[in-house]
C-alpha cells in the first residue's frame, strides 16, 4: 500500500514538472523581447554602494522642478521624514529604487539557448552551486547580453536581502508603494532588471526578430480565419436547413403504410360515414320542415338513423309536414313514441345518401 502511494506522489511530481515546463515554455512566446520602461514613478530612492557614505538620496518628481532630499540611512525617524515628504493626500505615491552596481553581485554566463524557458530555474541552481548565495537570501534578475551560434550570454544580477529589504521595510512604513527596483548608476544607465521579479519573466525565443510587417500579416490571416470560419458557419447552417425542409417534404409526400386490406376497410368506413349528412345539416332541414306550431327539442344521430324530440299541439299534421317536406334529404318518418297530453312526439328518421359539395375522397394516414 505504501508503495502505491508513494508511485502516486511520484507521478504527481512528474506531472506537476510537467505543467511548470509547459507554462514556462507558454510563458517564453507570449512574453516580450525586452522588458518595457516602467511607468514613470511619483519619487526615486538611490541607494549607493556599501561602505561609502550612507546618505540616501530620494527625488522627489511630483513637482517642477524635482526637489532633491539627502537623509541619513541610520535615523531612527527615517519612515515618519519619508511620509511627511509623500504627504497626507489620499492618492498613492509610487518609489522606484535604485541600486548602484557595486552593491550587486554581477556575473556574465554562456548557456545555450534551450535554457531559455527555464532560464530562472537554471540560474537558481548554478548560483547555489557556484557561489556562496543562495536563492532565499537574494533578490535576483537576468537578462541576455547578446546570442551566437553556440549560445546565449546570459547577465545575472544578485543583491542580498539584507541590504535591500531594510529599505523596502522602511518605505511601506512611510505609505510609500516601490514599483520596481532597478540596478544602475543612474536611470539612465540603468541596466534592464527589476530585482523585485525575481527573474520570472522569460525572454521568448518563437517571437525574435518579428517586424511589424509581420504582425500585420499574421493580423490579417487571423481575420482571413475568422472570415472563412464564419462562412463554414454560414454554409453549415444552410445546409442543414435545406436537409431538413427536404426531410419534412418527402415524410408528407410518402405513401400510407397501412396494409392495402386495412387500407380498404378504413376507406370504405370513411365513405359510408361521409354519405351521412352532418348533423349540422340535419338540425337545419329539420327546422324548416317543420310547421310554425312545432319545433325540435333534441336530435340525436346514430347507427339506426337520426331521432328527433319534438313539442307540438298538431302530432299530426306535424308528421305529415314532415314526410310530405321537399328536399329535406329524409328518409321514412316513423313515429317512435307519442304522448297528446303532453305534446311531445318521438320520431325516426332514415338519413339518405348525401355527398358533401366541397368535399374530396377521404384516406386514412398512418
Amino acid at each position: 500500500m505504501s508503495g502505491y502511494v508513494a508511485g502516486l506522489a511520484e507521478a504527481g511530481q512528474r506531472i506537476e514538472a510537467a505543467l511548470a515546463w509547459w507554462a514556462a515554455e507558454l510563458g517564453g512566446v507570449v512574453g516580450a523581447e525586452s522588458r518595457p520602461a516602467p511607468a514613470r514613478s511619483d519619487l526615486a530612492f538611490y541607494l549607493g554602494p556599501p561602505g561609502a557614505d550612507q546618505a540616501l538620496v530620494l527625488v522627489d518628481r511630483r513637482a517642477e522642478p524635482p526637489r532633491r532630499y539627502t537623509l541619513a540611512a541610520e535615523i531612527d525617524d527615517l519612515p515618519e521624514r519619508l511620509a511627511a515628504i509623500r504627504g497626507t493626500g489620499r492618492k498613492a505615491v509610487s518609489v522606484s529604487v535604485l541600486v548602484d552596481p557595486a552593491a550587486c553581485f554581477l556575473r556574465s554566463l554562456h548557456l545555450p539557448a534551450a535554457a531559455l524557458p527555464r532560464m530562472r530555474e537554471v540560474l537558481a541552481q548554478e548560483l547555489e552551486a557556484a557561489t556562496p548565495f543562495r536563492v532565499a537570501g537574494v533578490h535576483a534578475d537576468w537578462f541576455v547580453e547578446g546570442e551566437d551560434e553556440t549560445g546565449l550570454r546570459v547577465r545575472h544580477v544578485v543583491l542580498k536581502r539584507a541590504r535591500l529589504d531594510p529599505v523596502l521595510a522602511v518605505l511601506a512604513r512611510a505609505g510609500l508603494q516601490v514599483a520596481t527596483v532597478g540596478v544602475g548608476t543612474s536611470e539612465d544607465r540603468a541596466l534592464p532588471v527589476d530585482l523585485l521579479s525575481g527573474g520570472g519573466r522569460p525572454i521568448p525565443r518563437m517571437l525574435r526578430g518579428v517586424t511589424w510587417g509581420d504582425g500585420a500579416a499574421l493580423a490579417l490571416s487571423g481575420l482571413l480565419a475568422l472570415a472563412a470560419f464564419g462562412l463554414l458557419r454560414t454554409h453549415q447552417e444552410a445546409t442543414l436547413g435545406a436537409l431538413e425542409t427536404a426531410t419534412v417534404d418527402a415524410r408528407r409526400a410518402a405513401p400510407p403504410r397501412l396494409a392495402p386490406p386495412v387500407q380498404a376497410l378504413a376507406g370504405a368506413l370513411a365513405a359510408e360515414r361521409g354519405s351521412r349528412p352532418p348533423l349540422a345539416v340535419l338540425w337545419s332541414a329539420l327546422a324548416r320542415a317543420l310547421p310554425g306550431a312545432a319545433f325540435a327539442e333534441t336530435l340525436h344521430l346514430g347507427p339506426e338513423g337520426a331521432t328527433a324530440t319534438l313539442r307540438t299541439t298538431d302530432l299530426d299534421g306535424t308528421v305529415r309536414a314532415l314526410r310530405d317536406a321537399p328536399g329535406l334529404g329524409l328518409g321514412p318518418v316513423t313515429v317512435r313514441e307519442r304522448d297528446a297530453a303532453a305534446g311531445r312526439l318521438v320520431v325516426g328518421l332514415s338519413a339518405r345518401a348525401w355527398s358533401d359539395p366541397a368535399g374530396g375522397p377521404t384516406r386514412l394516414r398512418p
